[in-house]
């Protein structure tokens, strides 16, 4: 099983959790050398399921899965609580007013959030190639993104953050 991070802790309170990785995507200089436009980002209005599995290295270092029977094991565990994750989109009122911008622009700038779990938040962040609403239009065959997973403290500030580079093909 996964370890939980949170033990003896208390949770950040979402809209800071939330606010703090919007702040951070915005400040990030990866992006702006990926040619991501950040003045005017939009964030989708609905949390999306996103797979920690590709931090499962970061997260082995983190929680001292070293080792290659331990970090198979972090990475069963990590298939095993994908496949009983609900994968359905839900609007969320925390992330709908981080922003006024809809992200129907065609190469508009667009982050999408996961649900805030066990201090945990992942983060997309992709260009809407297709323009128009949907994330069909944001995440779309032969694209490229960045993945963000957050580590936050009780305090809803930011303790860790780890950056992947997504392609989709």
């Amino acid at each position: 099983m996964l370890p939980c991070i949170t033990s003896g802790q208390s949770l950040p309170a979402p809209e800071k959790a939330y606010e703090a990785a919007f702040n951070h995507i915005k400040r990030d200089r990866k992006l702006r050398r990926m040619g991501y436009r950040l003045k005017d980002v939009a964030v989708f209005d609905s949390i999306v399921h996103k797979n920690l599995t590709w931090f499962s290295q970061d997260l082995g270092v983190l929680w001292g899965y070293t080792g290659y029977q331990k970090e198979k094991r972090l990475i069963d565990s990590l298939s095993q609580l994908e496949i009983t994750t609900s994968h359905t989109p839900y609007f969320s009122a925390l992330t709908a007013r981080l922003t006024t911008n809809p992200g129907l622009t065609k190469g508009g700038t667009v982050i999408v959030f996961s649900r805030l779990d066990n201090n945990m938040l992942l983060a997309e962040v992709s260009d809407n190639q297709e323009g128009g609403p949907g994330l069909r239009n944001v995440f779309s065959t032969f694209d490229q993104s960045l993945l963000y997973l957050f580590l936050f403290g009780a305090d809803g500030r930011i303790q860790r953050c780890y950056s992947q580079l997504i392609s989709y093909n």
